[in-house]
């Protein structure tokens, strides 16, 4: 078995043993497709890329993903085996029993446990929306299009959150690594301060 294609540790990393195609094979593709990179979101590096920007890439996709099924939720094509939802076609208890298969027994908090507050209220909303019930029905709440915006809305902050803190966080200039350094080899790198010195400098490297 190839753990990097059958079961990718950006999917199964969950503090709680969720593997997240457990959670999203029960969802429309849409939302399945949100919920899936939100799950991955800072936890798939990409050569060439930043961290921080790859976690935005993934964020972006899923309001792509989002408000895609936002435009397209009512049209029946989009749907080869599923009935197109009704926004008051099931009552929220409804809804919520059938849930609880969906999710394995998995509370929605049990879920989102772990992620940072934007995304885990993102993923709080989308778990309510778009479940595909075994008849091929799609179970939807009445505040469906709020859930949506709402979700929307959390992870546009996420993405703000995450270019405030890359343009914010200091990073140490060649120079001061550089002088960092040369006081390494004139102290020594065998006495106190040198020690020291060689661990900030460690300590620095990480941030660059």
């Amino acid at each position: 078995m190839n753990k990097r294609v059958e079961h990718p540790k950006h999917y199964n990393s969950h503090p709680n043993g969720i593997e997240c195609i457990d959670i999203i094979r029960h969802y429309t593709c849409d939302i399945a497709n949100a919920i899936k990179y939100l799950w991955r979101a800072g936890l798939k590096p990409e050569m060439g890329m930043e961290d921080a920007e790859k976690e935005i890439e993934d964020l972006k996709k899923a309001l792509w993903y989002i408000e895609d099924y936002k435009k397209h939720v009512n049209k029946h094509s989009i749907y080869t085996t599923c009935k197109a939802p009704k926004e008051s076609e099931y009552t929220d208890k409804e809804i919520c029993e059938f849930q609880i298969q969906v999710l394995s027994g998995h509370l929605i908090g049990d879920i989102t446990k772990g992620y940072d507050k934007a995304v885990a209220t993102a993923m709080h909303y989308l778990l309510q929306v778009g479940v595909i019930s075994e008849e091929g029905k799609i179970f939807m709440p009445r505040t469906w299009r709020y859930m949506l915006d709402e979700a929307s809305k959390a992870i546009r902050q996420r993405i703000l959150d995450i270019q405030y803190l890359s343009k914010s966080q200091w990073k140490p200039s060649d120079e001061q690594m550089l002088a960092i350094n040369t006081a390494i080899n004139v102290i020594g790198k065998g006495t106190l301060t040198g020690k020291l010195l060689i661990e900030l400098c460690e300590d620095l490297k990480k941030l660059r």
